[in-house]
C-alpha cells in the first residue's frame, strides 16, 4: 500500500518504549517531554507528519545511541491535536507507511532520521488472503470469548475490516500483547506473511 501523502525523505522521530505504530491507525499520544514539545511544533508547522519508532531493547547498553530505535518503524500525520495551558498536547497520529530509519541524527533536541518508505507486498491471490483472514477473525473471536474485558467496539471494528493488510496490521497493533512479536510483523513486508505469524501467534 503506497502512502497517501508524499513523505518527506528526513523526519523528526519519536521513540517509545515497547511500541510499534502501523499504518492506517490511530495512535492517541500525550507529549510533555521538551523535545517532543519543541518535535511537535516544528511539525505542527510544517507537513504535520513525524515518525514513531520502538525502542529496540538488544541494542540497549551496547549502543552509545540514546534510545537505540528499530531501524523499521511508521511514519503517522497529525489528525488532530489540542494544546493544554501548560504546554503539554494531546493528539491523534494516523499512521501513513512503514518506512526504514537510514541514518539518525542528534544535533537538535530532539531526533530525525532519513527516511526510505516501504511497501507491502503480496504473493498469493487475494482470495488466498480472504481465505487467512477468515481463519484469523475466527482465532480472535475464539480469544475475545475467553476475555470479556476487551471492548465489543474493537472487536466490531476489526471484523468491519474487508481489506486483508489493514486487518492484520489493526489486530496487530490493537490484539497482540507481544512487543517483540509486533515489532516482526511490522518488519515483515509480504502481507501473507504476517498472516502466518499472527494465526501462529493466535492458535497457541
Amino acid at each position: 500500500m503506497k502512502p497517501e501523502i508524499e513523505l518527506p525523505s528526513r523526519i523528526p522521530v519519536m521513540t517509545l518504549p515497547e511500541v510499534a505504530f502501523f499504518p492506517n491507525v490511530m495512535m492517541p499520544l500525550y507529549i510533555f517531554e521538551p523535545r517532543y514539545r519543541a518535535m511537535l511544533q516544528t511539525s505542527l508547522k510544517g507537513k504535520r507528519m513525524f515518525a514513531v519508532a520502538g525502542i529496540d531493547n538488544s541494542k540497549v547498553g551496547e549502543s552509545a545511541e540514546r534510545e537505540p530505535a528499530h531501524s523499521i518503524a511508521s511514519v503517522g500525520v497529525i489528525r488532530g491535536c489540542r494544546t493544554q495551558e501548560d504546554g503539554t498536547s494531546q493528539l491523534i497520529l494516523q499512521g501513513l507507511s512503514r518506512i526504514r530509519l537510514d541514518q539518525i541524527y542528534e544535533d537538535k533536541l530532539y531526533r530525525e532520521a532519513d527516511i526510505t518508505p516501504l511497501l507491502s507486498t503480496q504473493k498469493v491471490e487475494q482470495g488466498i488472503l480472504m481465505e487467512m483472514r477468515s481463519h484469523l477473525l475466527a482465532l480472535v473471536k475464539r480469544s475475545w470469548s475467553t476475555n470479556p474485558e476487551l471492548p465489543r467496539e474493537l472487536l466490531q471494528l476489526v471484523e468491519g475490516l474487508g481489506e486483508p493488510e489493514e486487518f492484520v496490521d489493526l489486530v496487530t497493533y490493537s490484539l497482540v500483547q507481544d512487543s517483540n512479536l509486533k515489532q516482526a510483523a511490522l518488519a515483515t513486508l509480504p502481507i501473507e506473511k504476517r498472516y502466518d505469524l499472527l494465526i501462529e501467534a493466535f492458535s497457541d
